[in-house]
């Protein structure tokens, strides 16, 4: 399946897939993806609805002690560490609120890009 999706979004939906095959294997991942798609949020949309993804992580998989070891919250976590091992950002897995998250990750990374690309055009100018 192909997706039209920024370069950022392709590296959110490549840290998730990573994370979750070597947390829970292919099969179990497929079963995750599985559930979201039925509450609303498939794998080609899981960058635009965030929250969805998380909340539904949380109630398949347990945000809380109680529920899996709260494994939801470890998977998010290691997804930003991930995330941003993959752009190059320092992360603080520590945050708690993982769409805001993301969504600052990606605000950081569309900056660097664009300061890169504007540093390329003027030495391209000013040789």
């Amino acid at each position: 399946m192909v997706w039209d999706l920024d370069q950022f979004d392709a590296l959110l939906l490549k840290a998730i897939d990573y994370v979750l095959i070597e947390a829970v294997g292919e099969i179990n991942t497929q079963i995750i993806y599985d559930y979201l798609e039925k509450k609303a949020c498939p794998k080609s949309d899981v960058y635009e609805k965030l929250e969805v993804f998380s909340m539904e992580l949380g109630m398949l998989l347990g945000s809380g002690t109680g529920q899996m070891l709260g494994s939801a919250g470890i998977l998010e976590k290691t997804i930003l560490k991930v995330l941003c091992s993959e752009v190059g950002i320092t992360c603080n897995p520590e945050r708690t609120d993982f769409p805001d998250y993301v969504r600052e990750l990606k605000e950081i990374y569309k900056q660097r890009k664009l300061g890169s690309r504007f540093k390329m055009e003027m030495e391209v100018k000013n040789p």
